[in-house]
């Protein structure tokens, strides 16, 4: 009897350890690397198949006729034009090269050939490793807890909207993060200048970050003009780049077929009598951030990370975004929940609920994310009986419950309830850690919730896998 009470007294300290242990490391990487190689999303194709196109027009010495080689579409990808700018896809070429060589020199074809699409998304998991590791130093900044730190980081990295946007959709999106978040970043270390640079680099990528960035130098910059100033410098890479592609043939036309205008527009699109609830959101933000004036570095970064916090998750669950570009609350959304140590388990229970139930939506609202059709030509399908002339419009989710014979209404019922459990999530993350929010609740008061809870950990960072194990079973359905 006593060596069982020492062994439960040894099992509970390990719980409420602030060590990470390698299986889960281990267990976070699996989730990842399974996802990877499990979706072969339409957009994944398209992407990878431009980056090849980079070098193709390079090495046959027609740089310029880019847009309108890939017009071409020789490979039969999903979207004839590309729609964004040369910029968003250079990392991506980059990283790969080796696909190129393998698609030029060996006749392996880039958008289809499964194992080539995953080294294409791998490398956008490189980037989110980055990503996960820039959460690492902005908690560093916050809390000079390394534990913590490394606690944001493995959030980070097994997100539900890390997973969806870089192992199941493989989008871009991961640069904007990327570059934003370096910006965040030199914000908190005092870097002005090279904040705006990588501001400037993420806008020029996709322009979502400049929503983030206004209230971010608002906070610093009290003097509207300057302010102004360092906002129009953010916009000097992407406009460069707007006029640098008016030599490319085709570069118009191809702009005109992207999402961009559509995109940007439906940002505004969720109302609340006739007004955005997004802009009133980052207009309540920008208010606060300009009326601030910091007492410390310690405030200062704290202010920083919240902001973007803020910005991205209001954008995420109250606009009409693509199921994938939510990835952008990341790292600021892991950084928030272990930032105030007294309210840990608190947060972390919070920040569980609200990616479960934003994961919830996305994968209700849109057939994209648990679908069997996406999972054609990956990996997973070479490895298991692949499923051929799988329906797109058959083998999501929503029409796989509906054919249970679930009423709409029902099924209507649990997107507005998560919506609403979302909706209050985001509302007390965001008064819980408002820099100077110093309210504390009774349960507060007797240390409950300054405690590591290694359990709430892995459902922050295992969130995804219900929903994986879920996509699973529908491909095997058909």
């Amino acid at each position: 009897m006593i060596a069982k009470s020492k062994t439960l007294k040894s099992l509970m300290r390990k719980y409420y350890s602030p060590d990470i242990y390698l299986w889960e490391w281990f267990t976070v990487g699996a989730i990842v690397i399974l996802t990877i190689a499990s979706s072969a999303y339409q957009d994944t194709r398209s992407l990878t198949v431009w980056s090849v196109n980079f070098w193709d027009v390079i090495w046959e010495r027609r740089p310029l006729e880019f847009y309108e080689y890939t017009a071409q579409n020789i490979h039969h990808v999903r979207h004839q034009y590309m729609g964004c700018d040369l910029f968003a896809i250079i990392p991506l070429s980059i990283w790969n090269f080796p696909i190129w060589i393998a698609q030029r020199f060996f006749d392996k074809s880039a958008a289809g050939n499964a194992y080539l699409l995953s080294w294409s998304k791998l490398g956008l998991e490189v980037c989110n490793i980055f990503i996960a590791y820039m959460g690492y130093k902005m908690a560093f900044l916050i809390t000079n807890d390394k534990k913590r730190s490394m606690w944001a980081m493995l959030v980070t990295l097994g997100s539900s909207v890390c997973i969806i946007g870089v192992g199941i959709a493989g989008q871009t999106d991961v640069f904007v993060a990327a570059y934003g978040a370096l910006c965040v970043y030199n914000m908190m270390k005092g870097r002005t200048k090279r904040a705006i640079l990588f501001a400037a680099l993420s806008i020029a990528v996709k322009p979502f970050f400049i929503f983030a960035f206004l209230p971010l130098v608002l906070l610093i910059e009290k003097n509207i003009f300057h302010a102004a100033f360092d906002c129009i410098l953010s916009l000097s890479i992407m406009v460069l780049n707007r006029l640098v592609g008016n030599i490319f043939p085709l570069y118009k036309e191809s702009m005109s077929q992207g999402p961009s205008i559509l995109v940007l527009t439906n940002l505004f699109g969720v109302e609340i009598a006739k007004a955005s609830i997004f802009m009133i959101g980052l207009l309540v933000i920008c208010f606060l951030s300009y009326m601030a004036i910091t007492k410390s570095d310690e405030e200062r970064n704290r202010y920083c990370v919240f902001i973007a916090a803020g910005v991205f998750m209001l954008m995420s669950s109250f606009s009409k975004t693509e199921f994938y570009r939510s990835i952008l609350i990341m790292p600021y959304f892991s950084v928030l929940i272990v930032s105030d140590m007294n309210r840990l388990r608190l947060n972390m229970m919070i920040g569980f609920i609200y990616q479960f139930f934003h994961t919830v939506i996305r994968s209700t609202a849109s057939g994209n994310t648990i679908s069997a059709y996406y999972m054609q030509g990956s990996v997973f399908s070479r490895v298991f009986a692949p499923s051929e002339n799988v329906n797109q419009e058959a083998a999501n989710l929503r029409t796989i419950i509906m054919s249970m014979g679930v009423k709409e209404q029902y099924y209507n019922l649990v997107t507005n309830v998560s919506a609403a459990v979302v909706s209050v999530a985001i509302v007390l993350l965001l008064v819980l850690n408002y820099p100077r929010c110093k309210h504390k609740f009774d349960m507060e008061t007797n240390g409950c919730f300054a405690k590591f809870d290694h359990g709430i950990l892995m459902l922050n960072a295992c969130v995804f896998l219900p929903f994986l194990i879920l996509m699973y079973l529908i491909y095997f359905m058909y």
